[in-house]
């Protein structure tokens, strides 16, 4: 059995997914497919990059993963396949494998070669064929040419300063919880055993944070660390993202004093 997690911008509304999934039923005869997610934002290959690099380390190795997001960014653009960490990952050259790998990219990327017709759909395609070979035994060599670069993405990391550290909103969950780009590590490097506070908008700072969900009263706001290990913003029993107005790449400073 073979085991292919997607993450795509599809959503479920249509009938797009649908079509992925039954291409890979109809291609590979011994398959188990898990749904990481069809609700990343549209086109949004960062926000893409953030819940594929938190979530792909949870499977089995040789896991086949498949990132459809922002697929069509411009004319020509490759798709790519390699071999990272003892998984396979499939998926747009539009900066999100630059995004959640950085500095710690394979050294052997390749290139599909795309013999198929024009489709305007290339995950339940290219992708599936590609997913194909790869539960057949065949190499990345039978399937791509390598490539020496791809194209790079703005770091996910936040600037840090001795006295503050500046990130961003670079996800938020279903119960509205505002995830930011900064490690449990580099907020406690920084913060020293410090006061700090969160600056996010007028009167709504944040300067505690807490043990877990339950140790404020519901409707008030304050920050954790996630099950990921990154500093979240939520209100208890209430929608912190659209109340406060947070959205995907707001900027969010952290002040230490």
């Amino acid at each position: 059995m073979k085991l292919i997690t997607l993450t795509t911008d599809l959503g479920n509304k249509d009938y797009y997914a649908a079509v992925l999934k039954g291409e890979l039923l109809k291609a590979i005869a011994d398959v188990y497919i898990v749904d990481i997610t069809h609700e990343i934002d549209p086109f949004s290959y960062s926000q893409a990059a953030f819940v594929l690099v938190n979530s792909y380390p949870h499977f089995p190795d040789g896991t086949i993963h498949l990132a459809g997001v922002d697929t069509s960014r411009y004319n020509g653009m490759n798709h790519l396949i390699f071999e990272h960490n003892r998984h396979f990952f499939i998926g747009p050259d539009n900066g999100l494998f630059a995004l959640m790998f950085e500095n710690n990219l394979p050294k052997q990327i390749y290139k599909l070669k795309d013999t198929m017709a024009p489709n305007t759909l290339p995950v339940a395609g290219l992708y599936v064929q590609a997913a194909k070979a790869i539960a057949e035994g065949k190499s990345m060599e039978d399937i791509g040419m390598q490539v020496l670069s791809i194209n790079p993405a703005a770091s996910f990391r936040p600037i840090i300063n001795h006295n503050y550290i500046k990130g961003q909103v670079v996800h938020i969950d279903r119960f509205e919880n505002v995830i930011l780009n900064v490690r449990k590590d580099e907020f406690e490097s920084t913060r020293k055993n410090r006061k700090f506070i969160v600056t996010f908008r007028r009167n709504n700072d944040i300067d505690k944070l807490e043990e877990n969900y339950s140790t404020i009263h519901d409707g008030d706001i304050s920050c954790i660390v996630n099950s990921a290990g990154y500093i979240e913003l939520f209100m208890k029993h209430g929608a912190m993202a659209s109340l406060l107005g947070l959205k995907l790449n707001d900027s969010v400073q952290i002040e230490f004093k």
